[in-house]
């Protein structure tokens, strides 16, 4: 049974496909769907980017198929994915919602964007990489990935993770911890998802990395306005990336944050979700 609310911070549950997903909305105004990263849950978003993205759109954040406290087993695709998610935004009545992924869900924005660009308006890609088949991309590092797949993650592993080194992002980064924590920066570093989902996860990652799923070559099919952003320090997906991704998407724009890493939206909140209102609202 669909329970449509905005209420902030309330979890509602619905059916999409023959499973329970769960899903929160705050603020009012044009939809926005928020695709998560590897290993996240709707829990791990910074409120900060949420509440000021919310004074300008409904932000609609979610837990896909098998992850935290959505039912169901984790895609074997991340096309797989893509669909729960836009069999969310279907279930919940959204239309033409805009769409924001970040990291595993910028990559499973570009899948969905080429699959399903004449329902939905406009999608932002936010700290993502096309697969390492595209030319000029560069692999994310095995030293990253042993940290990111650990069992449990403390404050100094998401500093490593998620920020530059310099002593300003990282002041940024344990601040973010702290207001995802509510108030304690360790229990944001605390890792919400099973070793079951985090491996279903990568699985599936690992054959778009690879080019297995054949998500690239559909890149240059996309044509919806796409903004392309990143932290110039991004330690996961390098900055080459966000360039080659650009490059291979129709009219796409860039955007690139000084002195930032993977999570530089949480670091720059507000000038994010100006950058993205007014992205938007320019379609």
């Amino acid at each position: 049974m669909a329970f449509d609310t905005d209420t902030p911070n309330t979890t509602n549950f619905i059916e999409v496909n023959g499973t329970r997903i769960a899903w929160r909305s705050t603020g009012t105004g044009q939809p926005l769907l928020m695709l998560n990263r590897f290993r996240a849950s709707m829990d791990d978003w910074d409120p900060s980017l949420i509440d000021t993205l919310a004074q300008t759109h409904r932000v609609i954040t979610f837990d896909s198929a098998g992850v935290a406290a959505s039912e169901g087993e984790v895609p074997e695709t991340l096309e797989g994915a893509a669909d729960v998610a836009m069999g969310l935004a279907e279930a919940l009545g959204l239309e033409s919602p805009n769409i924001l992924g970040w990291s595993m869900g910028g990559m499973t924005a570009q899948i969905l964007a080429a699959k399903y660009g004449d329902r939905i308006n406009g999608v932002i890609l936010a700290g993502t990489t096309p697969s390492f088949a595209i030319k000029g991309t560069v692999p994310v590092e095995q030293d990253w990935l042993g940290i990111a797949t650990k069992s449990q993650n403390t404050p100094e592993d998401m500093m490593y993770l998620f920020y530059a080194a310099s002593q300003s992002s990282r002041a940024a980064g344990l601040a973010s911890l702290a207001r995802i924590g509510g108030g304690n920066a360790k229990n944001g570093a605390a890792s919400k998802t099973t070793m079951q989902t985090i491996a279903a996860q990568g699985a599936a990652t690992r054959k778009f990395f690879m080019g297995e799923d054949g998500a690239f070559k559909t890149l240059g099919h996309i044509t919806v306005p796409v903004l392309v952003a990143n932290g110039d320090q991004d330690s996961a997906f390098s900055v080459e990336n966000s360039v080659a991704l650009a490059r291979e998407i129709p009219n796409a724009q860039l955007a690139i944050y000084p002195n930032a890493g993977h999570a530089f939206h949480f670091q720059y909140a507000r000038q994010f979700a100006q950058d993205v209102t007014t992205f938007l609202s320019q379609i």
